[in-house]
């Protein structure tokens, strides 16, 4: 018995699909999951029926989408121009929708809420009006702790809030909040699934080799670095909670939207896992809590 912890950062998400069913294949089934931005989107799949080929569905269905994932919030643009024309102010919401990756993902889950997901699931957002952690979830937490939890919506909601990358999607609208990605406070929601009770809990970070040596060439990428250097600062008490941390490292040159190479990251999250499976049997096999540990991995194909 024990979590996993789903960290974001857009297509390389779909290394997360790898981990899961090297995990399943060793017999190490997770007992509850949580997952934030690109991790939300796997961990609610999963979670929904406990069933690894409703992920690998959506995979397939998002890597054949590819770009037209993207729906254009070309209303938004144009309200942006005419206010700073009209009125030199600037009215600005994101990029794009989401709505499209909604609507993938309910149709996955078949409009399923929160709580009639099979497994224990957590997905943590940001409520940009009161600064605050929100954590969906499918049942109520043993602590609350300074989170404001919501358990009254669908998976397909929990995650399109999850996945609003400020300044990049239009954030989440419900009720009196304003969602953006939870990896503003959590990216690798540690916390969040032992707040469902786990006390051994696998997280799962994703990296880019060379990465932090590269300069952002457009929005998207000073947005997505910005976001990473914050989530960053925030992680290491996420990795101190954990049992064991799994680093993948996705090759150079990998971003947000390389839909075109999720094969290949959901193949490195496979053969990263296997490779370190005695590792996370033997933190996992430790007096409970264990205590942290981090395996970083040059994973990239040469």
């Amino acid at each position: 018995m024990f979590g996993l912890a789903l960290e974001g950062g857009g297509t390389l998400g779909a290394a997360h699909i790898g981990v899961l069913r090297a995990l399943q294949e060793s017999g190490l089934v997770p007992s509850s999951v949580s997952g934030t931005s690109a991790g939300a989107i796997v961990a609610g799949a999963y979670a929904w029926r406990g069933q690894l080929q409703d992920v690998e569905d959506l995979l397939t269905q998002a890597s054949q989408m590819g770009n037209r994932l993207l729906d254009l919030n070309v209303g938004g643009i144009i309200n942006l121009v005419t206010h700073w024309v009209w009125h030199h102010e600037m009215h600005y919401t994101g990029v794009f929708k989401g709505d499209r990756l909604e609507k993938l993902v309910n149709d996955t889950v078949e409009g399923a809420m929160l709580a009639e997901a099979r497994l224990p699931l957590a997905i943590p957002a940001v409520d940009l009006v009161t600064g605050e952690l929100v954590i969906f979830a499918s049942r109520q937490p043993n602590d609350h702790g300074l989170q404001h939890w919501v358990r009254d919506a669908s998976i397909a909601e929990a995650v399109r809030a999850s996945t609003s990358i400020p300044g990049i999607f239009v954030p989440k609208g419900l009720e009196n909040q304003v969602l953006v990605d939870g990896g503003v406070l959590q990216n690798l929601p540690v916390a969040a699934v032992r707040q469902l009770g786990e006390d051994r809990i696998l997280g799962v970070s994703l990296r880019v080799a060379g990465a932090e040596n590269t300069m952002p060439k457009n929005l998207i990428d000073v947005a997505r670095g910005t976001l990473n250097a914050i989530s960053h600062s925030l992680e290491r008490s996420q990795r101190q909670e954990a049992a064991f941390v799994l680093d993948i490292i996705l090759p150079e040159g990998s971003g947000t939207f390389t839909f075109d190479k999720m094969p290949e990251f959901v193949d490195i999250g496979y053969e990263t896992t296997i490779r370190h499976l005695p590792q996370i049997k033997k933190a996992f096999a430790q007096t409970i809590p264990a205590m942290s540990r981090r395996v970083s991995v040059l994973a990239v194909r040469g």
